[in-house]
């Protein structure tokens, strides 16, 4: 098939060069720029037509034109641009010569009426071109609009446009959902190079029992809280590919575009102080600076930026844990549902300072026929953190207390070199990047307390909320029986790198007046690295600090009582009155103590010193043979703590593609194909958590894969009036897994459950149909109504099932979890010595034999009352919603006992249930509302979206939980200023103090609430 397609391409790409040769005697070329008359700024997304034909062009956003294969003679030129008054104009072409033509175009009013050409005007003007212009379905947010809304950062900024949907932290949009996809579906880009994954500092496996982790999620998503929106001048968002595109983006793919020096000496200086309502707090800062000037006759542009900022991101969150009443209840008939009861809560008191900082360096020099480019660009997001968590645990009546810090470092990095050349008959963009991201949580200490019989237990909860258990905490009875009982130091590093080159090449051709185009054919190849190195040793304050034994936990905990003065209790434990912090706000009402007030709360300063203390003396080491066993207690720093996270992982990407773009009559087309192939190879450690710090070994594996797919793309554009546009594409596209989850390593746990990868798994793969009608006119505004369709098979579950039973079913196997070296079972699950079977609990990565469905309608429309007089003339409105729709089969397996004789036999039943996909809502709907009179502008924003999908139930629908319906209101307002044409500013994000949370299917009991409040902005901004 390969060589078919490459014979193919040879001929028709001779038969092109040939056809450029033969027809260029009596054509011309047309070169200019698009802009506007009154203030000289370019109109990216401009139309420039050669009336009569179906020849002509888009203007890019430096608002650059060009036109090959004009037939000579005099020629009619017809400029457009919606919002402004289309200029035509006669030009007389030379064969074999190429001409230059700049266009200033007017805004349209009403006549008599004076033009003013505002900030916001000409935000939805850019962002309305450039989105007729793409040759892709897209959404655009213009570099004008960005600046205009009181968007954070460049998640906020996407949150706006149709379908789009952000996983917010802290109440800050961080990552973006496309159409109901999650972040990890979706591709982020940076003039046009994939961003490195920046990972997450969640810990995977650890051996306190004290503590749960998030468990290791490297996925393949970008945190883009981090990307200042200062930095973009335009984010487009790709809902449709094209061949040249990269094809691991089912949801769609978001490019931004960075600035670069106009012509002349510029710079612009912002400085902005901020508020916390929930804080209280006055200090947050922004500051960004930026300089650009071009040098030998405009040839050499230099743009640099750089931002730094300061914001609290303090939060109260609640998490609840539900479970069945009994296994064999009985489903109520009214409801449909069995009882279900609260488990456990959780309020979390997270107290965040967020900081970024960010930089640019952006050199262009143009050359005869071409440019080069080289982009530079670094981000940093700080997170110094506290986090006091309490869980009331109904289940056995305890409560316990953990106190989190640390302070996690995201870095993002990009430097990319791009060569333009046009030869005329051929145009040839050539370019090479680096790229890297990291995520350094460094030694973040974790510590453990509880209290038993702190609450009434043995009272019946079925069906009650968590808000209606409160009478329960009655039992609470002081800091001086709350128990520390664990410390940790957990420390992780993910690191991505990546080495990419890419070359396009595009021949334009010219057939008649009514048939022209290109052919464009092209390869990328990236060679990449991932790697994680997790550290998670602990502490366990067992044994009784008033004994005179002579053991290392003793000896540890004796010296930890006299050296730093700890009271302990009459079982010698050390308790929580000596660690209790005296901050009177960490006991401030904790979401107006519906769930219950903060009991309990301890200080970092005295914990920290005990636990360095303790990590300093040799004494206390558990890998010290000279004081342990390895297995007696004391600091558990071993290789199981050291290793059984850690993983490289490394990709080389190959790919290449053909593909051409039509204009016939009133038609635009675009099909070809595309060709991608990945080779991987995985290293990482088997294990079983021994508890020994002496005697534990970890066994390295090693795993090769590769996969390869034929991915057929095409696109039909049809406009048979001049305001309307119809347009429909069908792709396929593919998702690769998570790099955690095709790990090849497998941990046995103390409790004999089994953690494994999947180096099997397969990409996850998308059939994808989208269907536009686009209504465009100065009139009109834009007024877009479509739909997608998608089909997606292989996507990914986490299965979860008996060992002796899977392999009864011949899904998995003993062996697979078994090392012998030298003849000998140095590594296995605990087996039943009669049946040699093992009953362990497997937790594995699957394929989803099920497809999963997606689709939807999505409305856009954007309007500017021109036409009414002055001062109305300055309104303006927005609004796009979309309702979405999916559907899947989430798999999992029971296990039913077979007797069989006097034998019970464990048999695997595999079932599914029925949902949607994960971060997918209903309905998301964005809108605004925007005034301007002459220097003064204003505008509200609202952001709704409901019902998006958090927890899928499995077996049990009762846990099935959703996100409830969240609605902000957003505001801001801007005066120019009568010098350096600068101007102030005001902004206000959650004007509402709109909570985010979760809602438990069954009882409508809250799941999870995150409460941030509001954030206000007042700033200054300087031009020149």
């Amino acid at each position: 098939m390969l060589r078919k397609i490459t014979l193919l391409f040879v001929l028709l790409t001779s038969f092109l060069l040939f056809n450029q040769v033969y027809y260029a005697q009596g054509r011309g070329t047309l070169r200019g720029i698009v802009f506007d008359k009154a203030t000289k700024e370019v109109l990216p997304g401009a139309n420039v037509l050669i009336k009569g034909t179906s020849i002509g062009t888009a203007c890019d956003l430096d608002g650059k034109y060009v036109i090959y294969n004009v037939p000579a003679g005099t020629q009619t030129v017809v400029v457009s641009y919606i919002g402004y008054k289309t200029v035509t104009m006669e030009l007389n072409i030379l064969p074999g010569k190429t001409l230059e033509q700049n266009f200033g175009l007017e805004m349209t009013a009403v006549e008599g009426e004076e033009i003013v050409i505002t900030a916001q005007a000409q935000g939805q003007l850019q962002a309305i071109n450039q989105q007729l212009t793409s040759d892709k379905i897209a959404n655009i947010v213009s570099e004008a609009r960005i600046q205009e809304l009181p968007d954070f950062n460049a998640a906020s900024a996407l949150s706006r446009l149709p379908g789009i949907s952000t996983t917010k932290s802290s109440g800050e949009d961080n990552k973006v959902v496309i159409r109901g996809l999650s972040p990890k579906y979706n591709a982020i880009e940076v003039e046009g190079v994939k961003l490195s994954a920046t990972g997450s500092s969640s810990i995977g496996l650890t051996s306190d029992p004290y503590v749960q982790t998030g468990g290791l999620n490297n996925d393949r998503s970008v945190d883009l809280s981090m990307i200042s929106p200062y930095m973009i001048r335009m984010i487009a968002v790709y809902k449709s590919l094209t061949p040249d595109m990269n094809a691991n983006s089912i949801g769609g793919t978001v490019n931004m575009e960075l600035r670069e020096a106009p012509s002349g000496f510029h710079w612009n200086v912002l400085w902005q102080q901020g508020y916390t309502a929930k804080s209280k707090y006055y200090g947050n800062y922004r500051g960004v600076a930026s300089a650009s000037n071009r040098f030998f006759n405009d040839k050499l542009g230099v743009y640099a930026l750089i931002n730094t900022e300061a914001y609290d991101r303090n939060s109260d969150n609640m998490d609840a844990n539900y479970g069945i009443a009994a296994e064999q209840a009985q489903i109520d008939p009214l409801t449909g549902y069995r009882p279900v009861k609260v488990n456990s809560v959780t309020f979390n008191r997270h107290l965040e300072t967020r900081r970024r900082l960010g930089a640019n360096l952006i050199l262009d020099y143009n050359i005869p026929n071409g440019s080069l480019k080289f982009v530079n660009m670094f981000a940093r997001l700080n997170s110094d953190y506290t986090e006091h968590r309490q869980t009331i645990n109904y289940d056995n009546g305890r409560m316990e207390w953990q106190l989190r810090s640390g302070i996690n470092v995201i870095d993002q990095q990009l430097n990319s070199i791009k060569l333009d050349y046009d030869l005329d008959f051929i145009t040839v963009d050539l370019s090479a990047s680096y790229t890297a991201a990291t995520n350094n949580l460094k030694n973040s200490p974790v510590f453990s307390f509880n209290q038993t019989d702190a609450l009434q237990a043995g009272v019946l909860r079925d069906n009650k909320r968590p808000e209606e258990l409160t009478y329960l905490l009655t039992k609470y009875k002081g800091a001086d029986e709350v128990v520390l009982r664990s410390g940790n130091l957990f420390s992780n590093l993910y690191k991505e790198k990546k080495y990419s080159l890419k070359g396009d090449f595009e021949l334009p051709f010219n057939f008649s007046s009514i048939l022209n185009g290109s052919f464009k054919f092209g390869g990328y190849f990236y060679d990449q690295k991932n790697s994680t190195d997790q550290e998670s040793p602990y502490l366990a304050f067992n044994g009784n600090a008033n004994s005179t034994d002579n053991d290392i936990q003793t000896n540890l905990m004796r010296t930890i009582k006299n050296e730093f003065g700890i009271s302990t209790n009459t079982r010698g434990e050390l308790v929580g009155s000596s660690f209790i912090d005296t901050n009177n706000k960490l006991y401030d009402p904790f979401l107006d103590n519906r769930y219950g007030p903060i009991f309990y709360a301890a200080n970092t300063g005295i914990l920290n010193d005990i636990l360095y203390y303790i990590m300093s003396k040799p004494e206390f080491d558990a890998s010290n043979k000279d004081v342990s066993t390895g297995a007696q207690g004391g600091w558990y720093n071993g290789p199981y703590q050291k290793l059984t996270n850690d993983y490289n992982y490394r990709e080389k990407y190959y790919a290449s593609y053909v593909m051409s773009k039509i204009n016939f009559l009133d038609f635009m087309i675009i099909g070809g194909v595309r060709y991608e192939k990945v080779k991987t190879e995985y290293f990482a450690y088997n294990a079983r958590d021994m508890r020994n710090a002496q005697a534990q070994i970890m066994y390295d594996t090693t795993a090769h894969g590769s996969n390869e797919f034929l991915l057929p793309m095409g696109q039909i554009k049809y406009t048979p009036l001049n305001w309307l546009d119809v347009r429909y594409a069908y792709t396929q596209t593919i998702s690769r897994p998570d790099y955690h989850l095709i790990s090849p390593k497998f941990t046995i746990t103390q409790n004999n459950e089994i953690y494994t990868g999947n180096p099997d798994l397969k990409p996850a793969k998308a059939y994808n149909h989208d269907l536009n009608f686009t209504f465009h006119s100065n009139s009109i505004g834009l007024l877009t109504i479509g739909g997608f369709y998608k089909t997606i098979e292989n996507f990914v579950f986490n299965a979860t099932y008996q060992l002796d039973a899977a392999e009864g079913a011949g899904i998995d196997s003993l062996r697979r979890y078994q090392i012998i070296r030298n003849g000998q079972l140095v590594v296995t699950p605990i087996v039943n010595p009669t049946t040699k079977k093992s009953n362990a609990t497997v937790y594995r990565p699957l394929n989803n034999p099920y497809k999963a469905y997606v689709k939807g309608l999505e409305f856009d429309f954007q309007h500017r009352f021109w036409y009414l007089p002055y001062p109305f003339n300055g309104l303006l409105i927005g609004i796009n919603y979309s309702r979405i729709f999916s559907e899947t089969r989430y798999p999992f397996y029971d296990v039913k006992v077979k007797i069989v004789g006097r034998d019970r036999i464990p048999v695997l039943i595999d079932s599914s249930s029925v949902g949607r996909l994960i971060d997918q809502p209903n309905h998301v709907l964005n809108s605004y509302i925007g005034f301007d009179y002459k220097d003064f502008a204003v505008r509200f924003s609202f952001v709704f979206n409901d019902e998006v999908a958090t927890v899928n139930g499995g077996r049990y629908p009762e846990n099935d939980s959703y996100a409830d319906d969240y609605f902000r209101i957003d505001f801001s307002a801007r005066q120019k200023l009568p010098f350096f044409n600068s101007e102030l500013y005001i902004d206000f994000s959650n004007l509402n103090s709109a909570n985010t949370q979760s809602i438990q299917k069954s009882t409508g009991g809250f799941r999870n609430i995150q409460n941030y409040g509001l954030v206000a902005n007042l700033g200054i901004r300087l031009r020149y």
